[in-house]
């Protein structure tokens, strides 16, 4: 029996590295995942997304049924999206399946719970993640107009112990304070959609395989402020969740800083798939 030939875009990343374990772990599969530098894995495919010419290659050669977009840039996002994903569509099969993860960033103003179908509003420019939301919105854009078999992943904030043992910054974060005994605060009023990378991995591995196409919103079907969200994580994890103090933004200092009080996903397509859950690994 043939194999689906699944190319990971991103794979050594945080997110991309939880995916390509699951991938693998499915028979079915023939994965062929990548990463920017040499080094970062000896079982990943140097490429920079960017380059045109490597590119078009690898995309010539693999000739991929399904394509997953995790790759993520801190510095050249909308750059390396509007370069990467036009490469990627204009060479691509039409019948090959796009996975395009992106973000809950992309709604910059409202007061949740967002749906798939609401309006995107991008992130007032004073907020240091605008150039990041922008770069999600013009993904999606790029990949909706040009590209019909296809899947836009939205998601929250991304937590746990991937499957490589790297934790996410913020609970990572967290951990190192807390164990100092230092005190942190957290805001009670500003509200997401956490999502478990390992669920995630699983959802994303699922969609690859399904028939499902369109834009899908995955978290759990519940929201948390960041207060209550790390002080359930923080006595999981055995740790002093008193040491977590609860701040609250005014609606004019959020404003100020263009951060929108909630911006929680509605996931009641996905629930099925995602949960809510503290734990180590």
């Amino acid at each position: 029996m043939k194999k689906r030939r699944v190319l990971l875009l991103g794979g050594s990343g945080y997110l991309g590295a939880q995916i390509y374990d699951c991938l693998r772990q499915d028979g079915e599969n023939e994965v062929l995942a990548t990463c920017f530098s040499a080094g970062q894995a000896s079982d990943l495919i140097r490429l920079d997304v960017t380059d045109e010419p490597s590119f078009v290659q690898l995309l010539q050669e693999f000739s991929p049924d399904v394509v997953i977009w995790a790759v993520m840039s801190s510095t050249n996002e909308q750059a390396m999206i509007k370069s990467g994903i036009s490469t990627m569509l204009a060479h691509l099969r039409e019948e090959s399946k796009v996975i395009y993860i992106s973000s809950d960033g992309i709604f910059g103003q409202g007061t949740g719970a967002f749906a798939e179908e609401d309006e995107v509003v991008p992130l007032d420019e004073r907020n240091p993640l605008a150039p990041y939301s922008h770069a999600k919105q013009m993904g999606e854009e790029l990949v909706q107009k040009r590209h019909g078999n296809h899947v836009i992943a939205r998601i929250g904030p991304i937590y746990g112990c991937n499957s490589a043992g790297k934790w996410d910054k913020r609970v990572a974060s967290m951990q190192t304070e807390l164990v100092a005994g230092r005190e942190i605060t957290r805001p009670g009023n500003l509200y997401k959609t956490f999502v478990h990378v390992e669920d995630l991995g699983l959802s994303i591995c699922e969609l690859a395989a399904g028939a499902f196409t369109g834009t899908l919103h995955l978290g759990p079907s519940a929201k948390e402020s960041y207060y209550s969200f790390f002080r359930k994580l923080a006595a999981a994890l055995g740790l002093d969740f008193n040491l977590i103090k609860e701040n609250r933004l005014s609606e004019e200092e959020a404003r100020e800083r263009g951060i929108p009080l909630d911006t929680s996903l509605d996931t009641r397509l996905a629930s099925r798939l995602l949960r809510t859950r503290f734990r180590q690994a």
